[in-house]
């Protein structure tokens, strides 16, 4: 095995830091890596989620502000928090006042069944060309409802906003003060 001496010399002299310079990509400043961000850990899918339009700065009772802008709002797995998030970031949370759960016309409960009945009875029969197609109408089905999703907030006139949203049959109602 012949090694160039050249080579790790120059490195040495040239970098003190070591041999990073063979690396393709600079060493991790500050010892933040891109997997403890929280966007990337625990932040929402943002494509399927609505967006809202903030029409003016919102503060909070700390003297926080919440720029004017763009945010995805998201419905909390409780049920408790519509969060607005911001590039992936948790931006605030405001408290649902008002939540309804399967806000879903009776055609469209039907619609649901019907298709949901012909993919049992295709996985039943064990029929691959028919399960497949009825896994599709289910997938169109709630990208359809999907699509009827909204956020929007409003002023009440009276000392604070409301905050409407409306996502995968569930519709809640928060309430920011101004």
């Amino acid at each position: 095995m012949v090694i160039d001496s050249n080579l790790i010399s120059y490195d040495f002299m040239t970098d003190f830091n070591g041999p990073s310079r063979l690396y393709p990509y600079p060493s991790t400043p500050a010892g933040v890596y891109s997997e403890d961000k929280t966007q990337y850990k625990f932040g929402p899918e943002s494509s399927k989620y609505p967006n809202l339009t903030l029409p003016c700065n919102l503060y909070d009772e700390g003297g926080n502000i919440i720029p004017q802008g763009y945010y995805m709002a998201v419905l909390s797995k409780d049920f408790k928090f519509i969060e607005l998030y911001e590039s992936n970031d948790l931006k605030a949370r405001v408290k649902v006042i008002k939540l309804v759960e399967k806000m879903y016309t009776n055609d469209e409960l039907r619609e649901e069944s019907e298709i949901i009945g012909r993919l049992r009875e295709a996985q039943r029969k064990q029929k691959l060309k028919k399960i497949k197609q009825a896994e599709e109408e289910l997938v169109a089905f709630k990208q359809k409802a999907a699509a009827d999703s909204y956020a929007k907030i409003l002023d009440s006139g009276k000392g604070y906003y409301l905050l409407y949203y409306k996502f995968d049959g569930k519709m809640a109602t928060g309430i920011i003060q101004k």
